[in-house]
């Protein structure tokens, strides 16, 4: 077991006011791995008091102004993205386009340009990206669509080592804030279904948290299926995790 636990280590989460965000920040703070906890966000997180939060620091930012927060991301180890939303609560493609991807791409650029070693080579960040399921750079829908630009861009930004995860449909722990008529229908007929073939295609949302900060701690783990490993032209290795390697990793 190759764990890079230690007690000088610091986590960035962006997003972590989403659904699976929020649950990811309570797993890593009640793990107590980190010495350092960084949530960057538009708002603050509201996290019950019985959750440890003394490693805890949050910091408001504007995604629109990212250069003014720069020295906020400095000297970080691990950094966990959750950031995503839906064309409905974007308002419109283009705003859905903006949060989606070019708010994940350029927090990732400014990381990576800030975490750079002396000689300038890969940023040794290892960057753990919540993607999607049906997430193809050459879909003809905007939301898969989106998400797999998102991972491409990721990858060619120059991180040494980049995670992907591919959860299935998101099964909440929490109300949402607004609700998702078609997701509670997903809920209510993909798991009876899946239950039927063998197949894993939901994930609850705090599984997806632990699981992305099991992978932050313990290199060894690795996607089931050897193709879901990559390495980039300029030295990127990539790990792709299905909804499968995330039930499997869970237990």
């Amino acid at each position: 077991m190759s764990n890079t636990t230690d007690m000088n280590r610091t986590a960035l989460i962006f997003g972590a006011t989403g659904a699976v965000g929020k649950q990811l920040l309570v797993d890593v703070l009640k793990n107590g791995s980190y010495s350092k906890v960084i949530a960057a966000g538009r708002r603050p997180v509201d996290i019950d008091a019985s959750v440890p939060q003394d490693k805890l620091v949050q910091k408001t930012i504007d995604f629109e102004k990212l250069d003014d927060h720069r020295e906020d991301f400095r000297n970080v180890s691990d950094v966990y993205c959750c950031l995503g939303t839906t064309r409905a609560d974007a308002g419109s493609a283009e705003k859905f386009t903006k949060i989606d991807q070019e708010y994940v791409v350029q927090s990732a650029k400014v990381v990576a340009e800030e975490n750079k070693p002396a000689d300038n080579s890969l940023s040794p960040v290892h960057f753990l990206y919540c993607s999607a399921m049906n997430a193809d750079k050459h879909s003809m829908f905007l939301y898969p669509k989106s998400k797999g630009q998102t991972e491409e861009r990721i990858k060619d930004i120059g991180f040494e080592r980049v995670s992907i995860f591919r959860p299935g449909f998101l099964k909440p722990v929490e109300p949402r804030p607004r609700s998702r008529p078609l997701e509670a229908v997903a809920l209510a007929i993909f798991p009876p279904i899946n239950n039927f073939f063998g197949l894993n295609k939901v994930n609850s949302v705090d599984t997806v948290g632990s699981v992305m900060r099991k992978v932050a701690e313990d290199k060894s783990i690795k996607p089931s299926v050897a193709k879901n490993v990559e390495t980039t032209t300029k030295g990127t290795t990539s790990y792709t995790f299905t909804s499968d390697d995330i039930e499997h990793i869970n237990h």
